[in-house]
């Protein structure tokens, strides 16, 4: 199994971080989970076939982790060629799809007269709820319910041949039942938003794109809305403790945060390996 990360950020946009995005290569299937900003340039930078991506899964229904969708639902269509798309994902992506139609009806139809395949007129569309589990060729999926501040969901894959295993938190405050759901797994790539800011990292206030708010670290923002909806990197830490696994890997990331000081904190907390997140990392398990 190889894991990308496509996107790594948060709803704040800075250039080096896309919105959420992750591809999961298992078996002989591409699967992409979430569809942030930028997810259509970061599936070009990492060679990423969009052609061969034929499910999506979305965790959860909030901007920075589905603005591509469009995007890609033409994109991997028209100059890539894929030929069918299922996407799966918790109340609303029924209602995503059918907007897709609706806003771009001329659009699909112009186009279906240039490109050879059909991939973009009957995408489906499966909901996913808290007792969600699936039998896939070689593989399989499972969901938890995490606790954020809309429905959302963590995901846990598991390949047949290789026995390997991966889980994503999706966007959680730290829940018991979290490190139960990852238990063992090889990788888990956990929500860690809230963080500490590197003064190093702030840009100078004449430079064009510096957010004041977030390069004022918590205090700038609703610290409480935040820490009530995501994990820190000791949360992160010290659910991949409780879930023994191998590898925790830390996203989500918010603009001018101190990454060193995060991999210190999920380290005094966790005996396994941790990596802070980065645009087109890959990761094999």
């Amino acid at each position: 199994m190889e894991i990308t990360l496509v996107g790594t950020g948060s709803p704040v946009p800075i250039p080096e971080r896309g919105g959420t995005s992750l591809v999961i290569n298992i078996a002989d299937d591409t699967v992409l989970i979430d569809c942030g900003p930028k997810t259509v340039y970061g599936l070009m930078d990492s060679d990423i076939d969009m052609g061969e991506i034929e499910r999506l899964f979305f965790t959860h229904h909030h901007l920075d982790h589905n603005a591509s969708f469009f995007h890609f639902a033409f994109t991997s269509w028209t100059e890539a060629g894929r030929e069918s798309l299922t996407v799966y994902g918790p109340d609303g992506t029924d209602r995503l799809v059918d907007s897709l139609y609706d806003v771009y009806a001329e659009d699909i139809e112009y186009r279906k007269d240039i490109y050879p395949t059909d991939g973009i007129s009957s995408i489906e569309t499966k909901r996913v709820t808290d007792e969600f589990s699936q039998q896939m060729d070689g593989w399989e999926i499972d969901a938890l319910p995490v606790e954020h501040s809309i429905e959302t969901y963590a995901y846990r894959f598991e390949e047949h041949e290789t026995g390997s295993s991966f889980v994503f938190s999706g966007d959680t405050r730290k829940i018991p039942s979290l490190a139960e759901f990852a238990a063992d797994a090889d990788i888990l790539v956990q929500d860690c938003n809230t963080a500490p800011v590197d003064e190093n990292r702030v840009p100078n206030e004449e430079d064009q794109f510096v957010w004041p708010q977030h390069a004022a670290g918590e205090e700038g923002l609703n610290e409480s809305t935040l820490t009530a909806n995501h994990c820190d990197a000791t949360d992160a830490g010290e659910i991949a403790q409780n879930a023994g696994v191998q590898t925790l890997v830390l996203t989500h990331i918010m603009p001018y945060r101190d990454l060193d000081a995060m991999q210190r904190n999920a380290e005094s907390v966790f005996d396994g390996n941790v990596i802070v997140a980065e645009d087109g990392l890959t990761l094999t398990s």
